[in-house]
């Protein structure tokens, strides 16, 4: 069942997490649930290759073709291998389908050349870069947008028909989900696959295992009000997060601390009267420099840094 895009990994009783391979270019992590008479697959990946791999082993694990797709949100790595599903119903929120239709078709040319531009970026960063971890964390981005690259020419837009608002259920003959939003954090619209029977959580970004959160476009503090929410409304065993290893519910309590203390360390460096650069010269916030994709932590320094300091401003 595994493959060069992700690993097969069993979360509980019929469902399993395909957890991307760091550097292969699918990126985001899928899940799979067998509802006993359908198949249900969660986010479809950053590559129609590693998608169509998906399908396939989605359906020799669960004996069905599948039924539903869920897209947690729409960012390219849970939602560019759609076009893999033209056979199932794709389900978001009412926002995060119309964030994906107003993109419109796919611009190969400009596609590109944001790629090109992102990965001569990447390589200068590389070039001034030192530290091991980071280096490894630079090269599999470099390899992901290459193969991003590469595939841009065949992908196609595909935006899900059946929307929600805050909560979809679909009704198995062996167990049910419940597709939730509490609103937008880690993107402006998030959505999460919760299973009762299994006590398993399928979270897209808004929960990561010893990975880096992307801030950058969201909304820290609602992300927070998010997962505390969830601690609250749910029981939760199981976590299949947007990117790493199935964990239980304590990776939750993580990305909350890793999100209060950004917030704290960003608004002390605003207030410091040191500049931006001085800050980022500094690495990686403590405590968090051996977590994956630590790159993104500059990216997110530098947004929130920025933003906190036109609020300030105003």
């Amino acid at each position: 069942m595994n493959n060069e895009y992700f690993t097969i990994q069993q979360a509980s009783e019929g469902i399993w997490g395909a957890i991307s391979v760091p550097g292969s270019g699918s990126l985001g992590n899928a899940a799979i649930i067998d509802l006993g008479d359908l198949t249900v697959v969660v986010d479809t990946t950053n590559l129609p290759h590693s998608a169509a791999l998906l399908r396939h082993t989605a359906e020799q694990l669960t004996n069905k073709p599948v039924k539903y797709v869920v897209n947690t949100h729409f960012h390219g790595d849970h939602v560019n291998g759609n076009q893999e599903f033209m056979s199932s119903e794709l389900i978001s929120t009412v926002w995060t389908r119309d964030l994906l239709a107003d993109m419109g078709e796919v611009n190969i040319d400009v596609m590109q050349q944001n790629i090109r531009r992102l990965i001569t970026s990447l390589d200068h960063m590389r070039s001034q870069e030192r530290d091991p971890h980071m280096l490894t964390g630079i090269g599999y981005d470099l390899s992901v947008q290459r193969a991003l690259y590469d595939t841009i020419p065949s992908l196609r837009r595909v935006i899900p028909k059946i929307t929600f608002d805050d909560k979809l259920v679909i009704r198995g003959t062996k167990r049910t989900i419940e597709v939730l939003s509490y609103g937008g954090g880690h993107s402006l619209s998030d959505a999460v696959v919760y299973v009762p029977e299994e006590r398993t959580l399928i979270t897209g970004d808004l929960v990561s295992t010893k990975t880096i959160p992307v801030i950058p476009y969201g909304n820290p503090y609602a992300w927070i009000r998010i997962l505390k929410r969830m601690q609250q409304d749910l029981k939760i065993d199981t976590v299949v997060p947007g990117h790493g290893d199935i964990s239980n519910s304590d990776r939750i309590t993580d990305v909350i601390h890793f999100l209060e203390k950004m917030i704290a360390y960003v608004a002390g460096a605003v207030t410091s009267g040191q500049s931006e650069s001085y800050w980022l010269e500094q690495g990686v916030l403590k405590g968090y420099e051996d977590w994956h994709l630590p790159q993104y932590f500059r990216w997110n320094f530098r947004w929130l840094f920025n933003s906190m300091l036109v609020q300030n401003n105003r």
